[in-house]
């Protein structure tokens, strides 16, 4: 809740939990590019190349994009 009782953005809410969102998110919502010209929210490409979910190198990614050392 923010200081006036007010539930607080869920945008906000979800940055304070540390989402990433993709770097074409803000085009995305604006009707600019569609769904399949979006980067991957994780390894930031166009055409995901994310390691398989699950391994040390997919976990590993997370960290650094989250600015933690693996």
């Amino acid at each position: 809740m923010t200081k006036n009782n007010q539930p607080k953005d869920p945008r906000e809410l979800l940055d304070e939990l540390g989402a990433k969102w993709s770097p074409d998110m803000d085009d995305f919502l604006a009707g600019k590019v569609d769904l399949s010209q979006m980067r991957c929210a994780l390894c930031e490409k166009k055409s995901c190349e994310c390691p398989e979910f699950g391994t040390p190198e997919y976990f590993a990614l997370i960290d650094r994009r989250h600015g933690r050392r693996s």
